[in-house]
C-alpha cells in the first residue's frame, strides 16, 4: 500500500478554507431589500445599514455583520444576539431572533 504524504502548506490551506465564515452579502448593505422600517404587529422595527432599531422607542443597536443566503440575511449585532430576516418580495418579510426565538411576520411601512 502507497501513502501519498500532503506537504504541511497544502494542509494549512485546505484547513483553513473549511474553517471560512459564509459569505457576507453580495451587494452593499444599504441595498438590500429589508432596509426600512417594518410593521411586525407585535412591535415597528427598522434596519439600516449600520443598526437594528428593533421599536420606536428603542435605542438603535449596531449591526455587526451581515451574512446572506438566498432571501434570508443573518445579523449578528453588537450586543451579541442573531436575528434573520427572510423576505417575500417587495413589502413582506419574516423576522426571526435565534436569541429569543420570537418569530413576526412583517408588512413594510410606507415612506
Amino acid at each position: 500500500m502507497n501513502r501519498t504524504v500532503l506537504p504541511a502548506a497544502l494542509f494549512s490551506v485546505i484547513f483553513l478554507t473549511a474553517c471560512q465564515a459564509p459569505p457576507t452579502s453580495p451587494r452593499p448593505t444599504d441595498q438590500l431589500p429589508f432596509m426600512g422600517t417594518w410593521d411586525c404587529g407585535a412591535t415597528t422595527m427598522t434596519f439600516t445599514p449600520t443598526s437594528y432599531i428593533p421599536s420606536n422607542e428603542a435605542a438603535p443597536i449596531t449591526i455587526r455583520s451581515f451574512s446572506t443566503q438566498n432571501r434570508a440575511t443573518t445579523m449578528t449585532l453588537a450586543d451579541g444576539a442573531v436575528i434573520q430576516v427572510q423576505w417575500q418580495n417587495d413589502n413582506q418579510m419574516t423576522f426571526t431572533s435565534e436569541t429569543t426565538g420570537d418569530s413576526f411576520d412583517c408588512a413594510r411601512v410606507a415612506g
